[in-house]
């Protein structure tokens, strides 16, 4: 029998695989992701430019996110993972840090590109595919704890990068976060990431201590489940696609949150302690989303979602009546968007299987960054047609119920391997 290396004291390697894509997800997404809106204001007014007009480039990313997508899970799907996070980190990380650089509007609009090719890699693929590969059971407690991380990751550096700008300019800014989470994440994934537990000698992670195995054909266990052809030319899979897009759709009402509370006739702090409620929603969902659907199944756990979004989109009907209906509402409501990460992974592996997880998943994916291109701006252009939430909140109720038939028929129409 062939022995390979594992940590000490009989520590599973899936323990180490599981903290370095916290810390790379957590300081990509948590960290420039989560802070590039606070660079809008100071940048738009230095440049001469409007936020309005600045921000299109974080429309440009979702949209270049979109025709990745696929690309970025062949890429994940044949290389090694220490190679896919270089370059996920050269192409994200370094076109943040360049722009500091720039004083032009266009520059940002050009650099969004690389940005988002390189998030794709580190935020959207990287955390699901090597926790699926290295956890045999438990994998979505893992993924809601790799979400709860990036939410706190987020906490953390908003404050922190908020005082740079503030103290060194947003120039520095740049430069500082950048060239720090760069140097970071090269470290952490050349010397900690790993491709499959098989390659060692290990069998993925079951609840016990690290196990070696008999050397393994790499391709022999992944062989279970759907060719990727084969799962494109599904029903189901479309069905998933857009369950992922009307989840997705109901999630990013979070960003009208504040107009709606202004509308409510609540004050910017009473809001801003409502957007802080949906935050706290989204970490415990992350977490619980995760332990639920390993105890109950990732369809029942679907189920359960939708009906507390019911209770959410209902809730903000009534929150006029009273704060502590809006925050309790709020808080439901971040409970269902945090659902969308850590759901999408774990419905991909049950409808598809092992085989091509990495590629179908990417395209999968796909919903979530559809749906906010398209919904963001439509709510508010409903609110400026109507002068009113409540058709979106009508619509909030539809897509839940879009969400509902999506997945059931979906379910049923999955192919079995």
């Amino acid at each position: 029998m062939e022995k390979r290396k594992q940590t000490g004291g009989g520590l599973h390697y899936a323990w180490v695989i599981l903290a370095a894509v916290i810390i790379i997800r957590g300081l990509a997404g948590g960290g420039l992701n989560m802070t590039s809106a606070l660079f809008l204001a100071p940048v738009a007014g230095d440049i001469g430019t409007g936020i309005g007009e600045l921000s299109v480039y974080l429309s440009i990313t979702s949209a270049v996110m979109v025709l990745w997508l696929p690309t970025a899970g062949k890429m994940i799907h044949h290389f090694d993972i220490r190679l896919v996070a270089a370059v996920g980190a050269a192409l994200q990380i370094l076109s943040f840090a360049a722009m500091g650089f720039a004083d032009k509007v266009y520059v940002w609009y050009l650099l969004a590109i690389p940005y988002a090719m390189g998030a794709t890699l580190l935020v959207n693929l990287l955390g699901p595919v090597l926790i699926n590969r290295w956890f045999r059971t438990n994998a979505g407690t893992m993924m809601g704890i790799q979400m709860a991380f990036v939410g706190l990751f987020g906490a953390v550096l908003q404050p922190l990068v908020s005082s740079i700008i503030a103290g060194r300019g947003w120039r520095k800014a740049y430069f500082i976060v950048g060239g720090i989470t760069f140097a970071a994440v090269i470290i952490v994934s050349s010397v900690f990431l790993r491709n499959r537990p098989e390659e060692g000698g290990l069998l993925p992670y079951e609840g016990g201590a690290g196990k070696t195995r008999k050397k393994v054909n790499h391709t022999g266990s992944r062989e279970r489940g759907i060719g990727e052809k084969e799962a494109l030319r599904s029903p189901s899979f479309y069905l998933l696609l857009l369950f992922m897009a009307a989840i997705t759709g109901v999630g990013v009402f979070t960003q009208h949150i504040p107009t709606y509370g202004s509308l409510l006739g609540y004050s910017v702090q009473e809001t801003g302690g409502v957007l802080a409620a949906a935050s706290v929603g989204s970490a415990i969902g992350s977490i619980a989303i995760g332990i639920i659907s390993d105890k109950i199944g990732s369809l029942k756990t679907c189920y359960l979602m939708i009906a507390v979004g019911v209770l959410a989109a209902a809730g903000f009907f009534l929150s006029g009546g009273g704060l502590l209906l809006f925050y309790g509402s709020a808080f439901l409501h971040g409970l269902v968007s945090s659902g969308i990460m850590v759901l999408g992974p774990l419905l991909t592996l049950k409808f598809y299987g092992q085989r091509d997880y990495e590629k179908i998943f990417a395209k999968v994916s796909m919903g979530a960054p559809l749906a906010s291109i398209v919904f963001v701006p439509l709510y508010g252009f409903v609110y400026d047609m109507m002068q009113s939430y409540y058709p979106v909140l009508i619509g909030l109720l539809a897509l839940l119920g879009t969400a509902a038939v999506c997945i059931t028929i979906g379910y049923k129409k999955r192919i079995k391997s």
